[in-house]
């Protein structure tokens, strides 16, 4: 074979190959690698985050200032709140403040955890996750009822007060996520789309938002701990009494006034008959008796009028001085109210009352992510 033979040959096996290259060019994306497993910020995994809360995700300030109690198998149960009327807890809210945003796959180490909304990423997925703080509700120092708190825990059983917390305050978070498949062979490829590893992943999906409560809590130990009880009820009791021996004396004072009244109205009538008496018997009324008389009708009259304010004060202050005394003599009876999630509701008269065959036919069934260590924040 001569060289314009082979020449011919190889031209006639390379044409298709040509032919197709120019017919069909290739296209090729190129894509940004992104980084998975980007852990939680510690700040965020030191929370205490407790299962069965979503029913305060729109009034996290109706949580703060509740008592539960948290039992050895982890079951939560709200007992009572204790906080003060003209102190409610302070409510702030955020609408930026992202507190970790990034990629994660199912190798993530807290996957499906609560903490994540427990969002679930299964093999050749990927989720993108947004966490937001948006919304903050606290107890300040000064605001908690420590004396209603002491009076609740007189006659609490060692055993329920080990396990008996305070939330002091509570955050609310939204957690934002997206999953995004693995895309494989051919595949159209649509909507957001990286690469992680050589792979490539797309989502057409809108974010999904879930809302999750982050609690502090403080045991009730730490809490009395802090406070001399015995103290907060003995200057309450005093302060009671002080207060009902004044309203006593107020009445007294009241009612001697009263009885002064009444005296210048009596001599003030005994003046007025007297008069008129002088006038009926004397034929000639001289312009003095007419004067004297009208001057005694006006004491009557000034005399009536002052009677009646001495009378209506001294039965007010003296049904003030009743109720103070009548408080004085009744110890108060501190009552709890016990919810379940259905809305059954059950008053008790002390914590002692209690008991875990009593919570579970409530129906109080709650589970924590974790146990708080000792107690603290």
């Amino acid at each position: 074979m001569n060289f314009r033979q082979i020449a011919f040959l190889l031209l006639i096996t390379t044409l298709p190959t040509i032919h197709s290259s120019f017919a069909q060019p290739s296209r090729k994306i190129r894509l940004s690698p992104v980084a998975l497993g980007l852990d939680l910020p510690d700040s965020y995994k030191q929370r205490t985050f407790i299962k069965g809360l979503a029913g305060f995700v729109n009034k996290i300030d109706q949580l703060v200032g509740a008592m539960i109690l948290i039992e050895d198998n982890n079951k939560t149960s709200v007992l009572t709140r204790f906080v003060r009327n003209d102190k409610p807890p302070v409510v702030t809210t955020a609408t930026s403040d992202v507190i970790y945003n990034a990629k994660i796959d199912s190798k993530f180490k807290y996957n499906g955890a609560y903490s994540i909304a427990s969002t679930k990423i299964e093999k050749d997925r990927i989720c993108e996750l947004i966490l937001t703080d948006v919304g903050y509700a606290f107890l300040p120092e000064d605001y908690i009822p420590y004396l209603e708190i002491c009076r609740a825990a007189t006659n609490v059983s060692p055993e329920i007060r080990s396990k008996a917390y305070y939330i002091r305050s509570a955050k609310l978070t939204t957690v934002y996520t997206r999953i995004y498949q693995k895309m494989l062979g051919d595949a159209d490829v649509n909507g957001v789309v990286f690469s992680v590893g050589g792979e490539v992943y797309s989502s057409s999906d809108q974010f999904r938002v879930d809302y999750i409560v982050s609690v502090d809590l403080v045991s009730l130990e730490k809490l009395l701990a802090l406070q001399n009880c015995n103290e907060l009820i003995n200057n309450e009791e005093i302060a009671r009494r002080e207060k009902a021996e004044q309203a006593r004396m107020a009445a007294l004072r009241a009612d001697e006034e009263r009885k002064a009244r009444e005296n210048e109205l009596n001599a003030a009538k005994a003046q007025v008959e007297d008069m008129k008496r002088a006038l009926s018997h004397s034929v000639e009324k001289s312009a003095e008796l007419q004067r004297q008389l009208m001057t005694a009708q006006e004491t009557e009259k000034a005399a009536l009028v002052q009677l009646q304010d001495a009378i209506r004060q001294a039965n007010e202050l003296g049904q003030k001085a009743q109720t103070e005394q009548q408080l004085v003599e009744s110890r108060e009876r501190v009552i709890l109210t016990f919810k379940n999630k259905e809305g059954k509701t059950l008053d008790v008269g002390s914590l002692d009352e209690l008991s875990p065959e009593k919570l579970r036919e409530l129906g109080f069934d709650v589970e924590i992510l974790r146990n708080t260590p000792n107690g603290g924040k």
